[in-house]
């Protein structure tokens, strides 16, 4: 309601009345005009004049969406004023789906380097720039089989977690000990450190949550191996930040 009040959602609302008028609009007329060729119009005209509202309105969510990325990305440097980012609009995904990254819009002249974090929606990492040209950058997603990063239970026990591409679960924490005390839900982080810590990478960043069904204890085994559920829906960033940091 408070949203409302502030006029935020008018886009949405006026796509859904410019969807919907046409639509009596046509039926009003067909009492004066019932030949099968002018109904057929109408239909055609109706049906073009909807296409072009739900159009509209999916850019105005797309837009929302973006603002409320972009909240979150200003937040987030608040919170860590010591960190030097920049933001990036994604420009796309692999065309072939063969490997999970995304194109940014900054690179090289903008002191993009490879190695550097990729953060979204706060501080929720996505992933690791593997390669720069002048204007953008590649960012391969920590949810690609070839991706893997130091991390930690928020609880404390330290492992590395993997990619498992589009396979069921798409991350997974493995090498904890085996007899660490995890919790269904529990926030898995950025390692920083020892020698877990991935370079470049800050500590602190979430990965995402453990699954609770996800969890896989091998009495044979001297590690346990838990799945992680990230956070983020990759398919839907337009905004990212790059961690420039030195310091991190």
């Amino acid at each position: 309601i408070q949203l409302d009040n502030r006029a935020v959602l008018d886009p949405v609302k006026n796509g859904l009345e410019t969807a919907i008028s046409p639509i009596a609009t046509a039926f009003g007329r067909f009492g004066r005009d019932t030949s099968t060729s002018a109904v057929e119009r109408e239909l055609a005209a109706v049906k073009s004049e909807r296409d072009q509202a739900l159009a509209d309105l999916a850019q105005a969510r797309a837009g929302m969406r973006e603002m409320e990325q972009l909240r979150l990305q200003a937040r987030l440097q608040t919170d860590r004023p010591q960190w030097k980012m920049l933001q990036a609009r994604v420009q796309g995904s692999d065309p072939t789906g063969q490997q999970l990254f995304l194109t940014i819009d900054r690179g090289s002249r903008d002191d993009v380097e490879r190695g550097m974090a990729v953060i979204a929606q706060g501080p929720n990492y996505i992933g690791q720039v593997t390669a720069v040209s002048e204007r953008s950058a590649k960012v391969m997603l920590v949810i690609d089989v070839s991706q893997t990063v130091g991390a930690r239970l928020a609880g404390g026990a330290d492992g590395v977690v993997y990619g498992l591409s589009r396979r069921v679960g798409w991350l997974q924490l493995r090498h904890l000990d085996r007899d660490a005390d995890v919790q269904p839900g529990e926030l898995v982080l950025t390692n920083d450190s020892g020698e877990l810590r991935t370079a470049q990478v800050p500590g602190g960043l979430i990965v995402g949550r453990v699954d609770d069904s996800g969890i896989i204890r091998d009495p044979q085994a001297d590690t346990l191996t838990v799945g992680v559920i990230p956070l983020v829906d990759y398919e839907q960033l337009q905004v990212v930040t790059v961690v420039q940091t030195d310091d991190a």
